[in-house]
Order: structure tokens, then sequence, then C-alpha cells
């Protein structure tokens, strides 16, 4: 937020050198602002509570982006904040921009030319006038006069500065570095196809399992490490989760560990029935092994990395169960198995856990729901309002972690309603580590869990035509549980349908039960942060919430 706006007959504003040095007594130079013409309001939401009126001092506010932050786009971009009054007109670099009602302002405007890096904000409210001149960098453009440096040059590539080091000899280091993920039943060591940010969180691994090391970059900031999975298998984690033991003291870009890989022979694979689950057991030598876990609609498949000696297996349990049907195994290769968990159901939710030489491979069974017309009843259900840490903040300041917070109390009491034991992540404005979240769901041993967001843009993105609500989800199983929420938002809410889509997201990579994160409106968009001030549209994000729990659950009882 900047500060430097002048009312009235204030003096100017002394922005970088604008202004020379003054020259013997003189009185304030008077603010020079032109006629401006309103701009014209986006018409009203019809679900959308009407904005309110405010008629406060003319004051600039601009929320985003702030004094001398670099954007990250060069050819258009949002600036919005708040006048302190809805009856101004505003002009921002030339623009005529829309204020609504409660002095909230949402400009799209051409970036700011490098010759000008800042946008000049003009406004006015009867006789009251405005002037803020906000600096900002913009992103530099690529340099196009060395051919050394133009991309896609085949003929002289530029050096990467992501440059694998290899590791000369054979080096297998143990992951799970103690502070790199929370200390639970959870904790693992995340690995991806390839370095840097943007990359698939693919593998979970166990803490204590072995890798041969194969080499060292760095890439979006981060200084990753190349593993071996298999022979046939590569993977990256980032260095942080290689144990301390492993890494050299006097050479820090180099490793040391054992030469010879871990022997993991496998031996007779149980499966034992239980009333809320079904234990696959997968007995072993040696370190945990590296794993990956995939779904389709009636199977989970648990493909085992660095593993000889896998017997093959096909089963059924005794007596025949009514959601487990059976379990085989591919012909074992050289250095890896799969098995293949088979359903006659789709996958509700699982957990791998490794003790004492076996990991165990737990299918949750879904819960017993009896009836439809009440699906929720008995179940235990973990709402997470979302942030802090960080979160959007709207045009007038209103942050999303707070208004989130009252839409969690409200489904809380929605689903209390509804003979539901309700976990909540967080009461108040307390910060509640992204990881622990969905930790503290498995501990309550919830039925879903639910994280309630409020949305806003990167940079480069037409707020004005993107805008909607939006289901997230990270695991396949999580996706009906998706689906059932999105149309009920759409129906709450009235906005924009912008689907349901996975994301790479920390808060719905519990595996035990489905889980959802929810961006029921744009925060930063004038209307809808007003909406999000007033409890009957707080009211109506909740009940979409609960809709969808109940529409899912009910579909799992209209199933034999």
């Amino acid at each position: 937020m900047n500060k430097w706006t002048i009312r009235g007959l204030a003096s100017c504003v002394a922005v970088a050198s604008a202004c020379g040095p003054a020259r013997g007594p003189s009185a304030p130079a008077p603010v020079v602002v032109p006629p401006l013409v309103p701009a014209p309001v986006p018409a009203p939401n019809a679900k959308l509570p009407p904005v309110p009126e405010v008629r406060g001092p003319l004051v600039i506010n601009v929320q985003y982006p702030k004094p001398e932050q670099m954007l990250t786009v060069r050819d258009s971009n949002f600036i919005f904040g708040n006048v302190g009054t809805g009856a101004a007109a505003l002009r921002i670099n030339g623009v005529a921009v829309p204020v609504w009602p409660d002095g909230a302002f949402m400009g799209w405007l051409p970036v700011p030319p490098d010759s000008a890096p800042r946008y000049e904000i003009l406004a006015r409210s009867g006789a009251e006038s405005a002037r803020l001149v906000l600096p900002i960098r913009v992103p530099p453009l690529p340099d196009t006069t060395h051919r050394d440096k133009v991309l896609g040059d085949t003929l002289q590539p530029p050096p990467s500065p992501d440059t694998l080091l290899p590791v000369p000899a054979n080096v297998y280091v143990t992951l799970g570095a103690p502070g790199a993920a929370v200390d639970d039943t959870d904790r693992v060591s995340i690995a991806r196809p390839a370095p840097g940010n943007g990359q698939e969180y693919k593998w979970f691994l166990f803490p204590g399992t072995v890798v041969k090391t194969t080499g060292s970059v760095k890439a979006s900031g981060d200084d990753f490490v190349r593993i071996q999975l298999d022979s046939v298998q590569d993977a990256f984690v980032l260095r942080s989760e290689v144990e301390a033991r492993n890494i050299s003291t006097t050479a820090p870009q180099t490793f040391v560990g054992d030469s010879l890989a871990p022997v993991r022979r496998i031996g007779p694979v149980r499966v034992v029935p239980a009333p809320e689950w079904i234990d696959v057991i997968v007995p072993m030598t040696g370190p945990p092994p590296p794993y990956l876990v995939e779904e389709t609609d009636r199977t989970i498949s648990l493909l085992l990395y660095g593993v000889m000696g896998a017997p093959v297996v096909s089963m059924m349990a005794e007596p025949v169960d009514p959601y487990f049907n059976s379990i085989s195994s591919s012909t074992p290769e050289q250095s890896r198995v799969r098995y293949t968990i088979n359903l006659n159901r789709a996958p509700y939710g699982y957990l791998a856990l490794w003790h004492n030489g076996e990991l165990t491979f737990r299918v949750r069974r879904p819960p017993r729901i009896a009836d439809a017309a009440s699906p929720l009843r008995g179940l235990t259900i973990t709402i997470d309002p979302g942030h802090p840490p960080a979160g959007a903040t709207g045009p007038t300041g209103l942050y999303e972690g707070d208004a989130v917070l009252q839409v969690g109390f409200k489904v809380r009491d929605l689903l209390v309603q509804r003979g539901v034991n309700v976990v909540l992540t967080r009461t108040g404005p307390e910060a509640v580590d992204l990881g622990l979240r969905p930790i503290i769901s498995r501990r309550a041993n919830a039925h879903a869990f639910v994280s309630i967001h409020l949305n806003a843009f990167p940079d480069g993105v037409n707020p004005f035509v993107n805008n909607g609500s939006l289901t997230l989800y990270f695991w396949p199983h999580s996706i009906p549980l998706g689906m059932a929420t999105q149309p009920a938002l759409i129906a709450e809410m009235g906005l924009r349908d912008n689907g349901t889509k996975f994301q790479n997201l920390a808060v719905a990579r519990g595996t035990w039960m489905p889980s959802i994160l929810t961006e029921g409106a744009f925060v930063i968009m004038p209307d809808q942060e007003a909406a999000l001030r007033n409890p009957t549209f707080q009211e109506a994000y909740a009940t979409a919430i609960v809709r969808g729990l109940e529409t899912y659950f009910a579909s799992l009882a209209q199933k034999p």
C-alpha cells in the first residue's frame, strides 16, 4: 500500500528526482487534476449482494503492486486498491478505471514503458482531488543483439546455468534428513522427474530410503540431487532431503556413502483384512524401497524399485470381501515389481507404512452410508480455513485468511446440524504449517478434507474475464468429491465455472481420505471482496461445500 497521496491543495509528490530543489520560500503547489469521467462499473452479478456505498475521505491506497515491485510481464497487468469513497472518478496512466460503490478499484492496463516505470494515479470526488505516483520495475527485454544469447540458437548455444554436476563413482545415500519434512507418519522425501519448480511431485519416499546419487544441479534457485530409484528410473530430490552424513564436509558439492547397492529381497506377501481397511504386507530385507502409487477407477498399483526375488502373487481375501477383490503381481523384472490391488469399487484412500522390515500398504474402506437422505451423519470431516501463512488481500484490505475463517465456522455449524464430527485445522488467526493440515485430518481419521480458499491471479492474467469458482485436487481418488463440490459452488455463488482441476497442492496431498481445495471466489475482485464481507454470501459458500459433501457421500450409499 502506498501512502504518497495528496488531497485537496496539498503539496506535490516528490518521487525520485521529479521535483527540483526548493528555491526560496514558496507556498505548496496545488494539485492539478483535470476533469475526470467515472468509468462504468461492470454489470453486477445477481447472485452477489450489492456492494455497499462508502463515502469517506478521498485517499488513494494501492494494494497491488507495491512500490518498486518488479512485475513479471511486459504487456498488460492489473492494479487494484481503493480510494476511500465510491463517489470518485479515477484515471491511471491516462486510462479511466472503474470505482465500485465502496471505493474499491480494479484496473487492467498496459504495463508502463521502460522510460517511465510508474503508475500515475489521479482521483476526484466532488471538490476533492488526489494524485499518487507509484514507481514499479519492469522486467528487461530479452537480449537479441548477441547471437550467442538468442534463445534457440543452434550455432552457438549459450551455456546453461543449470548444468548437472555428475557424481563420478557409485555413492548410495540415505533420504529423510531431520527437518526436511514433517516428523510424522506422513513424513516423506518428495522426488520429481526433473529439477526445478513446477515439476510433478511423483514419488513420496520413506525416511531411510537408500538410493544411488548420480549428480547435482541448481534449478529455480534450489539445489537438487539426481538419484536412481533403480537402474532405469531417475528422479530428483532437494539436497536438503539427503542425510547430512552423506554430504562431504570438505567438498560440499560431493557426496559420501556406501559404494554397494542395498539388497532388498521380497518375501511372501500377505493380505490382512480389517473392519476399516485391508493391509497388503510386503516383507523384505534391507532398507525401505523407493515406490510409486498409481490409481485407476478400480485399482491401486504399488510399484517397488530396487528389489529382487519377488514371488508371483495372485490371491483373494478369504472370505470374499465386498470391497477388496484380489491382488496380483507383474512378472518380476530385474530390479522392480508391481502389485496391482483390484477393488470392487473406486479407491477411497490409503497409507504406505514402513516398520521393522515390512512395507504395509493399507487400503481404506469407504464408510458405510446407511441413509442416502442423511449421508453425513456419524462421519468425521476436516475443514481447513486456508492461510496463514501467506494469502491474498482484496482492494479494501480484506485478508483471505480472515474471510475463509468465517466461512469455515459456517461450514462447521451446518455440518454439526447434520450430525458430523467436525475437525477445524485452526480457529483463530494463528499460522498452521501447510504440511501439518492434512496430518491433523489423518490423525482424526477423518472421512474427507476440504481446504477453503479465495483466489487471486498472477501477473498478466486479466481478472475481469478469468475470475470464477474453482475446485482443486491432487490424488485421483479425490476427483469424485471435487466433481460433486464444483457444481454446488456455481449454483450457490453464481460465479463463472472454472472447473475441477489437478494442482500440486501441499494441503491436498494426504492419501488417507478424499481431499480437495476450493477457490470459491476472487478476493481481488471488488464486487466479490465486498460479498465476502457479507454473512449471507459467506453462508452461500459454506452451503456449497456442505452440498458437495452430501452429494459425494450419498453416491457411496447408492453403490453395492
